[in-house]
């Protein structure tokens, strides 16, 4: 019988054993947990600060409007050891805060001038603040300058900056208002001090819509202190805001009669002047300088004072002395005449006429028909002094050609007058009186007193003569009245006393004025002030001589 084989099928299976089940959904479910904490973890960025007081990887959080953006990750020192690198990253969903121009701050408790603020760190502990910036532009990843202070403004808001360079003294600090017509329309950002140009440097911010106020044209002054001015015009008090006298501010505006000019521009740069008066003063940039030889005392009479004909200001004192090189070369600095430079401005007088005038030339020729420069006292409190412009008619036809040129500069004669000349009159009235020959105007009346006795006594003893008695009535009427008159004149006698008082009241007179007109001499407003005491002369020892005992 035969046997039967079958043969067996092997049949290969595809499917995959379910023991790879669990691999393959734990390989997923960390790739999915990976993949999620990079794509959550946000956009890293870098800080560079001075130190890192308070600040803890892992633990200090970012903060905009008090609402967590990010974290720090990583606190580390830089490469050369000489600032804190502070690595950070602002969460997903906040990416569209971090901007170029963002702005980070630690928030620290601290006192200001705006009181006292951060207090909510000292539980939480300090903490970033983030104020996202104006910039379109992608994120370039660059280092942010991590600051100590907030920011005076925010960056969102609209507004212009610009820049102000001061050589003044009184630092303005950093915050202070800045100010149009009293009211606050921006602050000072920074306040630096620039070691080679030796200026102080200030940056502000001036929010809109009050950005339109500054011009090209504007000027930045200083606020602040108590400023009593004391001129020709009477007295001023200016006295400001308990806030700006306490910390400082800054003004701007436009000068009085200057037109409104073109909008400035951002960062533009502009001079910080000392105060309201110097602004006024910046405008006439045009002008002919003329040199002055006083040879009245200059004392009271300061750099920026004014120069006027018949009160009208025409130009301002420059330099008081100046002297130059080849004035010291030709000629000895104890000169008779004291020089002084002066600068006449033609643009003082657009305000009050349209037409155009050469004021400086009309002052060249109408010199020939008296016109002189002297000192004028514009203010008898303070002694101070000013530039006058008259026409004299005792200086007419006297007029020197040969000296309207001096040093280089065209020239204007002066003569004395006001003050100085009233001094001077009267000091020669009291030479006059010390030329008197008093003394010798007493002997001779002494003698006249001692003849005239000796012809009374004569009288006398003619009226008690017998020949007296057949005298003519009229002779003898005669003889009797000049008797009289005579004993008029004799020591003791009324008239006698009178004369003498006379004399010697004339004496003290002379003596009592001369050293007030010395000390008016020495200080013009003595009348007024007390003049400075003067020192007695120490006497000197004897010195002793080689040789003797």
């Amino acid at each position: 019988m035969a046997t039967s084989r079958r043969l067996a099928k092997i049949v290969k299976i595809r499917a995959i054993s379910a023991i790879w089940i669990i691999p393959i959904v734990t390989l997923v479910v960390g790739l999915w947990i990976i993949y999620s904490h990079f794509a959550d973890r946000g956009t890293s960025f870098t800080l560079l600060a001075k130190d890192a007081s308070g600040i803890v990887a892992g633990k200090t959080v970012i903060k905009n409007r008090s609402v967590d953006v990010g974290i720090v990750d990583e606190v580390t020192l830089s490469d050369d050891y000489k600032q804190v690198v502070i690595k950070g990253r602002i969460y997903n969903d906040m990416d569209p805060l971090l901007h170029n121009d963002s702005i980070f701050w630690v928030v620290k408790p601290e006192i200001g001038r705006d009181g006292v603020t951060g207090l909510s760190t000292i539980l939480s502990g300090v903490y970033i603040e983030l104020v996202a910036g104006n910039d379109t532009h992608s994120f370039k990843n660059n280092p942010f300058i991590l600051s100590d202070t907030p920011p005076l403004s925010d960056p969102s808001i609209k507004g212009i900056r610009l820049n102000l360079e001061s050589d003044q003294n009184n630092v303005i600090p950093r915050g202070a208002s800045v100010m149009f017509h009293g009211y606050r329309v921006g602050n000072v950002e920074t306040s630096d001090f620039d070691v080679e140009a030796r200026k102080m440097k200030y940056q502000i911010f001036i929010t809109r819509p009050y950005d339109v106020l500054v011009t090209q044209n504007v000027r930045f002054w200083k606020e602040g202190g108590i400023n009593l001015s004391l001129s020709s015009h009477g007295a001023s008090l200016d006295f400001p805001s308990l806030d700006v006298l306490m910390t400082g501010a800054i003004s701007f505006d436009i000068p009085e009669g200057a037109k409104l000019g073109a909008p400035a521009q951002q960062h533009a740069v502009y001079k910080l002047y000392e105060d309201k008066k110097a602004i006024q003063e910046s405008q006439y940039t045009n002008y002919k300088e003329f040199l002055i030889m006083i040879s009245d005392s200059i004392s009271g009479l300061t750099e920026g004072t004014s120069v006027e004909y018949h009160g009208i200001r025409l130009g301002t004192v420059s330099k008081v002395p100046f002297y130059t090189a080849e004035m010291l070369k030709n000629s000895s600095i104890l000169n008779q005449k004291v020089p002084v430079l002066i600068k006449i401005e033609p643009d003082r007088l657009s305000e009050l006429v349209e037409e155009k005038i050469d004021i400086a030339g009309l002052i060249i020729q109408e010199q020939k028909n008296g016109l002189r420069a002297s000192l004028k006292t514009s203010n008898m409190f303070t002694g101070a002094l000013y530039i006058d412009l008259d026409f004299y008619p005792n200086q007419k036809d006297k007029y020197d050609p040969s000296q309207a040129k001096m040093y280089g500069y065209d020239t204007i004669e002066t003569t004395s007058t006001g003050f100085a000349q009233i001094q001077a009159k009267i000091l020669q009235v009291l030479d006059n009186f010390n030329n008197l020959p008093l003394n010798s105007a007493v002997t001779q009346l002494d003698k006249s007193l001692a003849s005239s006795e000796k012809l009374m006594n004569s009288l006398n003893k003619i009226m008690a003569s017998k020949e007296m008695q057949n005298m003519p009535k009229e002779l003898q009427k005669t003889i009797r009245n000049l008797n009289e008159t005579m004993k008029s004149f004799q020591p003791g006698s009324d008239l006698n006393n009178q004369m003498t008082e006379s004399l010697q009241k004339v004496q003290q007179m002379m003596d009592q004025l001369t050293p007030l007109l010395n000390t008016l001499n020495d200080k013009s407003n003595a009348l007024i002030f007390s003049a400075p005491a003067k020192q007695d002369v120490e006497p000197k020892a004897k010195t002793k001589t080689k040789g003797k005992k």
